[in-house]
């Protein structure tokens, strides 16, 4: 609380202090009254003091929120100040404010309280921030659930308009031989803005073709603007007064584009640029995925059943768990009962998945298996076919083959209890290495297989193979990738005197590949100390080496003794140089340990948490910076903190509180709460951290980085 009394010989320094400070400072009575007002309060609400001082405080309260200043009166004139209240004010020009506000009480010299001091800090930035990072987060997970190409249209444009409060949307996508563009999904859009545009040439002069022939991005604030651009509009009837227009590329190649359009004029800022590229990034992926799967599903019955297959296939990384789910939808659709055997690594066939059309035979089939396995050197059946390579067919199969093939009565009886009247074996084979046989039988006497037949199970075999081989060669790259990535992350952590370490990284849940997450702690000769946290877009092991060029380059600029924002420049520069784009983002710090004074860059990262001495949790976001190795032009902006000692940082990729279908902004909310009650060292409070956000279906790489100020530096 203030004291009047107190200000002394002071007042002019306290009013200096007042005059100058970036939050808005302002006073009310008890009536709720404005009493005083500083700059900073009419440059965020817009008032000046001669308009302000007199008026009621309400001018500032939204309608929605409507009663709540009466309740912080109340409140703060019964001597309990208010801390760091989140809330909204209605700035002059019409615009909703987010603001954090510290309300105390004021007394005069005899100790009677008189006015409520208030301190507002303008937190609209940061919130956007946060809600554009949980709203992208919510588009890469809507996105990944889709496998239609209109699915996936649908919930981008809802997604994007729902995040920018557009008013309308578009979607349009080059035809195959490139020349012409379609608009496959709209909304927001009267039929009369639509219907010219439906279809037209590359070469149009409007932003949609423009984006695509150049990949660039347009942002137009007015709609002069896009008419002065665009003389190819000039005779239409315009109703936007903004638009933005992202390329969706693949593979360094536009293949068509995403349209937001605002009937308002609207100010895109770089991170908002920076929320759209990526968006349109991911769904570039997820319409490349989606198209592949229509035209899989475009073909004939039999070819529905094979896409069907193929997603099946694709679904795990465990090449068993996939042959098992295979043999189950092999029994429901073409057989009656389905056997797949691999080669283990001594080249031996291992029985791998046994299916059948009644659940009761199931174990029947795993006992034959089990007690007679295959002659690895029979000269028919899985055997021979993995062998030869070449395909079996029994259009229907004679009781003597089957007498033949059994080692004695009770062998026989098993097989004829099983029914088999046809069969194929067909060779699964990839890169033209044999990697084991399936077996289909049939056990109805009017089922017979043909050549029709085995040419679908071969190709089923094909598609199971590749899926087989993708598994194999994803585990080894996954590994090559981890053990790259391990490498390129620090080895040790620098010891400091009065600083302490700590860091952890692990790869996403199995089945994923490795990310591109980096970390890294510098000790510098100056007596400072520097502290980074990344995060590469992409997976494998080109994200691995993007990360290791980026930490590469980033640790020489530090040593050179470049100061944060030129460190963080150079890094985008390097990566831009690269020849295609890397987007990465990061969060660097560097404190000086001598006067506890912090500089810090923000580039598209979630925000860095500080913890305070006294526990109180700070958020470091600063106004941000867009992520690093896709734009031109930058405004590298650095923030300045004081960090005294006795603090603990903590710098995180977004793997440690992400979750499929989870609230992004609750995560960080509960995020802040583990992190202030946490422990005071370094190592304790990062285990803390990993324990409490532990769980079995992390979807993204983890990287934590913890630093601890525990004494002063002499």
């Amino acid at each position: 609380m203030i004291r009047l009394e107190t200000l002394g010989l002071g007042e002019a320094h306290f009013g200096a202090i007042v005059e100058s400070s970036d939050d808005a400072i302002l006073s009310k009575d008890a009536d709720g009254m404005i009493a005083s007002w500083n700059p900073a309060a009419e440059r965020i609400y817009g008032y000046t003091a001669d308009e302000a001082i007199g008026q009621h405080i309400s001018i500032l309260i939204p309608p929605h929120r409507k009663g709540e200043e009466q309740q912080i009166l109340e409140q703060v004139f019964a001597g309990e100040p208010v801390h760091h209240y989140e809330t909204e004010r209605l700035a002059k020009d019409g615009r909703i404010l987010s603001v954090s506000l510290t309300v105390s009480p004021v007394r005069d010299a005899q100790g009677q309280i008189f006015l409520a001091s208030v301190i507002g800090r303008d937190i609209t930035a940061q919130k956007r921030s946060r809600e554009l990072t949980s709203r992208l987060y919510e588009i890469t997970t809507a996105l990944s659930r889709e496998i239609t190409a209109e699915r996936t249209f649908e919930v981008l444009l809802e997604q994007a308009l729902a995040a920018f409060g557009a008013d309308g949307g578009a979607v349009g996508l080059l035809d195959e031989a490139g020349t012409e563009v379609e608009l496959v999904g709209t909304t927001g859009l009267r039929e009369n803005e639509v219907a010219r545009y439906e279809h037209f040439e590359l070469a149009a002069d409007n932003p949609m073709a423009e984006a695509i022939r150049t990949g660039e991005a347009i942002y137009t604030e007015s709609a002069e603007e896009l008419a002065g651009r665009f003389s190819g509009l000039a005779e239409s009837t315009l109703t936007f007064a903004s638009l933005a227009m992202v390329p969706l590329v693949l593979a360094d190649r536009p293949f068509g584009a995403l349209s937001l359009s605002f009937r308002r004029r609207r100010h895109f800022d770089e991170e908002e640029k920076g929320f759209l590229a990526a968006a349109a990034q991911h769904a570039a992926h997820a319409l490349d995925r989606a198209r592949l799967y229509e035209s899989q599903r475009s073909l004939s019955n039999r070819v529905a059943f094979l896409a069907e297959a193929s997603e099946l296939l694709a679904e795990s990384l465990d090449p068993e768990t996939t042959m098992r789910r295979f043999a189950d939808l092999a029994v429901r659709e073409i057989a009656d009962w389905c056997g797949v055997e691999l080669l283990d690594e001594d080249g031996v066939l291992q029985s791998v998945a046994v299916a059948h059309v009644d659940p009761e035979q199931v174990e029947m089939a795993h006992e034959l298996r089990t007690r007679y396995p295959p002659d690895p050197h029979a000269e028919t059946g899985a055997p021979a076919v993995t062998r030869t390579g070449k395909p079996e067919l029994y259009p229907e199969v004679p009781s003597e083959l089957l007498a033949e093939s059994a080692e004695d009565e009770e062998h026989l009886e098993l097989i004829h209890a099983l029914g088999l009247e046809s069969a194929m074996v067909v060779p699964l084979i990839a890169r033209g290495r044999a990697l084991g046989a399936i077996t289909y039988v049939s056990s109805e006497p009017g089922r017979r297989y043909g050549q029709e037949d085995l040419e679908l199970a071969q190709d089923l075999a094909r598609r199971a193979a590749l899926a087989i081989d993708n598994s194999m060669l994803f585990h080894r790259e996954h590994e090559a990738a981890l053990r790259l990535q391990r490498a390129l992350l620090p080895q040790s952590l620098p010891e400091v005197e009065g600083i302490e370490f700590a860091a952890h990284y692990s790869p996403a849940e199995e089945g994923l590949e490795v990310g591109g997450d980096l970390y890294e702690a510098i000790a510098l000769e100056d007596g400072s100390v520097s502290v980074t946290i990344g995060d590469v877009a992409g997976r494998g092991i080109r994200a691995a080496s993007v990360m290791g060029r980026a930490r590469t380059g980033l640790r020489a600029y530090v040593l050179d003794g470049r100061p944060p924002a030129e460190a963080i420049e150079r890094v985008d520069r390097l990566l831009r140089e690269s020849g295609r784009s890397e987007l990465i983002t990061m969060f660097h710090l560097r404190l000086d340990l001598a006067t506890g004074r912090a500089e810090y860059v923000r580039a598209g990262h979630l925000p860095g948490l500080l913890r305070l001495p006294d526990g109180e949790v700070e958020e470091l976001a600063g106004t941000g910076t867009p992520p690093l190795g896709v734009f031109k032009s930058i405004d590298y902006r650095a923030h300045t903190v004081e960090i005294p000692q006795g603090s603990l940082l903590l710098l995180y990729t977004d793997g440690l509180i992400e979750r499929r279908g989870g609230d992004l902004h609750a995560a960080m909310e509960r995020l802040r709460k583990v992190f202030a009650a946490g422990p005071a060292t370094a190592e304790e409070c990062l285990a803390n951290v990993l324990r409490e956000f532990a769980a079995d279906d992390v979807p993204d790489d983890v990287a934590v980085l913890v630093m601890g100020w525990t004494q002063p530096v002499v």
